[in-house]
């Protein structure tokens, strides 16, 4: 993300941050809209990395994205610039020997400064195959011959605005992500904002030689299970199987246990796997779970040994287990979409 100052005179320059911070911003818009497209398929991201404004890496090796953005829609003057920025890192990028994309992600709609009316659109992406000629010999023209032009994609975002309408567009394609996964968008507005956090929290994690700072997918992925998780279950639910006296006051003790244990696939596996082979032969399929849980949370004791308290580790247990056999579909959906 590159950072403008506007000379006044020789001797003063604005020090106004606002456009160094929409860049921010914007890549931020960027890193969600391109870790979305390709959420099958990707492991990890990396918000500015030691070269890029954003990585991604997938199975089969890594998308390099440039993020360039203009605060008012219809500004045109930074875009040959911009546009030659982009393409330098990028150049250098495809030297690596790794990449299965080289893009350039951006607000400006017209980026190439075609001459073909129309020739861009918000929230489209366009491959180097699919330009008009003349932005082709263009871009030709700034690349060296053994640039491999195949790889190269051009991305326009829609992502002006005020305060959290410059996310719309962002927060409509999450929408989109989670009807897929769960037919329930409802949670796209605080999942945005869990993504926010996330990713520029990210973006100032410096990455060093040793130690590359990328955020795996089930990193990204956790916010959004915690979230159709919490709460964990409806009080009246808990009292079903439990007659611990301050619900509310165990969920807020032990929500870093509840989280991390629902997420841990292994332990929810063994829950799920177990539930399920003993309530074929239940009499009540409908309410075995509540049975289930009764009868059956002393054999997950061992793994809760750090809770001395007995009355709070059994309520603790018999929470988890209740919520993730009544949650297990739509964590199962979330996996599913996102390929975990």
């Amino acid at each position: 993300v590159e950072v403008y100052m506007s000379v006044i005179d020789d001797k003063e320059t604005d020090t106004n941050a606002s456009p160094s911070a929409y860049g921010w911003v914007f890549q931020v818009g960027a890193g969600i809209t391109l870790f979305l497209d390709n959420i099958k398929e990707v492991t990890a991201i990396k918000m500015e990395g030691k070269k890029d404004d954003i990585e991604l890496t997938l199975q089969k090796g890594k998308i390099y994205a440039q993020a360039k953005s203009v605060t008012q829609i219809g500004n045109q003057k930074s875009a040959s610039t911009d546009l030659k920025k982009a393409l330098k890192l990028l150049e250098s990028d495809s030297k690596i020997g790794d990449a299965i994309k080289l893009v350039y992600i951006t607000n400006i709609i017209n980026p190439l400064l075609s001459t073909v009316s129309s020739a861009y659109q918000y929230e489209h992406i366009y491959d180097y195959s699919t330009l008009p000629e003349a932005d082709k010999v263009k871009l030709q023209s700034k690349l060296p011959s053994d640039f491999p032009l195949e790889k190269l994609q051009i991305h326009i975002l829609n992502f002006f605005g005020e305060g959290d309408n410059k996310f719309t567009n962002v927060k409509m394609k999450i929408a989109e992500f989670l009807c897929e996964a769960i037919n329930d968008p409802s949670y796209s507005k605080r999942l945005l904002d869990s993504w926010f956090e996330t990713f520029m929290v990210n973006c100032s994690d410096k990455p060093k030689e040793e130690k590359e700072l990328y955020l795996k997918k089930q990193e990204v992925i956790m916010p959004l299970i915690i979230l159709v998780i919490d709460p964990p279950l409806e009080e009246n639910e808990f009292n079903k199987v439990c007659d611990y006296d301050d619900y509310e006051e165990l969920v807020r003790e032990y929500r870093t246990i509840i989280d991390r244990r629902i997420y841990d696939y292994s332990f929810s596996s063994s829950v799920v796997g177990d539930f399920t082979q003993k309530k074929k032969v239940a009499a009540d399929k409908t309410n075995y779970k509540y049975e289930y849980v009764k009868c059956e949370w002393k054999q997950y004791e061992q793994n809760f040994c750090v809770i001395k308290d007995s009355y709070k580790r059994e309520a603790l247990i018999k929470l988890l287990l209740l919520t993730i056999i009544k949650r297990r579909d739509k964590i199962r959906q979330i996996k599913e979409a996102a390929n975990l």
